[in-house]
């Protein structure tokens, strides 16, 4: 295996975490929570959303590169 595959291994088990993040989310009540400050939370929203759209290009670029895509 090349490199470029471990990355996009690191970076699908990366994308499955921040999914179930989001899925299990709404289950936890509100009491649990920290309260944040607004400026953090826009802070962490531009972070992810930054992290979010690298790795997405990364892996459009893994299967391209690898030829799933060859069927469109």
């Amino acid at each position: 295996m090349e490199t470029i595959d471990y990355i996009f291994i690191f970076c699908v088990i990366l994308g499955v975490c921040a999914i179930s993040v989001t899925i299990i989310h709404p289950l936890i009540p509100n009491e649990a929570l920290f309260e944040s400050k607004e400026i953090n939370i826009k802070r962490g929203k531009k972070i992810g959303s930054i992290i979010g759209i690298i790795i997405g290009i990364f892996i459009c670029y893994y299967c391209w590169e690898n030829g799933y895509f060859d069927f469109l």
